[in-house]
């Protein structure tokens, strides 16, 4: 029986959900400080569930660090589709990298200013 044949062969065909999970994997994987980004979460997961936060606050900071965590899968992809494309120029590879490192930045800030809002006035009714 001979199973290089059409009907016995296995077909693999990637779908649009396994080219994400791919890339989502690459993208953790090549950067060191998506990681931590991801890892800050877990603080702020537990300062909300001690300090028992009401619905709008747990969507306004799941919003917040849900867009900081999107800036930087933005940015680490960006980086890394600079390192497969040669025909970019010097000066566009630094303006690259300048706009990924700001979004970062601006999100970030953005995000700290939020958890403040939300767990400063929290932990003064607590003290």
């Amino acid at each position: 029986m001979d199973f290089t044949q059409q009907e016995y062969a296995v077909q693999v065909r990637s779908s649009a959900l396994l080219n994400a999970l791919s890339a989502i994997r690459k993208i953790c994987s090549s950067d060191p400080g998506l990681v931590i980004q991801m890892i800050l979460i877990i603080p702020v997961i537990a300062g909300g569930i001690v300090l028992q936060m009401n619905t709008i606050q747990w969507l306004l900071i799941s919003f917040v660090t849900l867009i900081f965590i999107i800036a930087g899968f933005c940015r680490t992809a960006a980086l890394l589709q600079i390192n497969h494309d040669p025909s970019l120029t010097t000066f566009q590879v630094t303006r690259i990298r300048c706009m990924g490192n700001a979004i970062v930045t601006v999100t970030g800030g953005l995000s700290l200013i939020t958890y403040l809002l939300v767990f400063v006035p929290k932990i003064t009714q607590l003290i």
